[in-house]
């Protein structure tokens, strides 16, 4: 009986590969923006040898500026090429993480897990209340860095980084945003 061509091969009219809502289906979870992100970045990263560092293509670029937003994606890049991220690593523990200094290059500096925090108020309000950004600009130009593994490292003894990590609790915890001056 009719239903054209696709309906020939398939009960919901469509290739089989769609539900009748027209979602794409297959074996496991749907591929959602930040694994898109995820694979851009781990190709950007492995798109380096030992004699060479890695880079980003302008394909790429279109890529991440069309799952981040290209604004948001410029404002990231602006900081990476600012040098304003940088990796603290402890000396005892080797426990990481990251500081970005905003935009403005000023003194507000934010303490940035890549793949869940930022210390930021556009993290609060833009990522986590209103769902309108996947993580935030801090967020990116850490990922950004990463990616191309061209960023600042500063060792600090534990017990500095335990109150830096403290200090920005407790300054998040009471509507502060989260920014400080830290370790130079």
């Amino acid at each position: 009986a009719g239903g054209g061509a696709h309906g020939a091969h398939s009960p919901y009219g469509r290739s089989p590969g769609f539900s009748p809502q027209g979602r794409p289906m297959g074996p496991g979870p749907p591929i959602t923006a930040m694994a898109i992100a995820d694979a851009i970045f781990d190709e950007i990263r492995n798109s380096g040898t030992d004699a060479k560092k890695p880079e980003i293509t302008d394909r790429q670029l279109e890529l991440l500026a069309f799952v981040f937003d290209a604004k948001h994606l410029e404002n990231s890049l602006v900081m990476y090429q600012k040098r304003a991220v940088k990796k603290l690593v402890a000396v005892k523990s080797g426990r990481t993480c990251w500081q970005v200094r905003g935009k403005s290059g000023a003194k507000e500096e934010y303490l940035v897990f890549p793949t869940h925090y930022c210390s930021c108020r556009a993290f609060q309000w833009d990522v986590l209340s209103k769902g309108e950004q996947l993580i935030c600009k801090h967020m990116l130009a850490v990922r950004v860095a990463e990616a191309l593994d061209d960023y600042d490292v500063a060792e600090i003894d534990d017990a500095l980084l335990a109150q830096l990590l403290e200090a920005y609790a407790n300054d998040a915890g009471d509507g502060g945003g989260g920014t400080r001056r830290g370790p130079s």
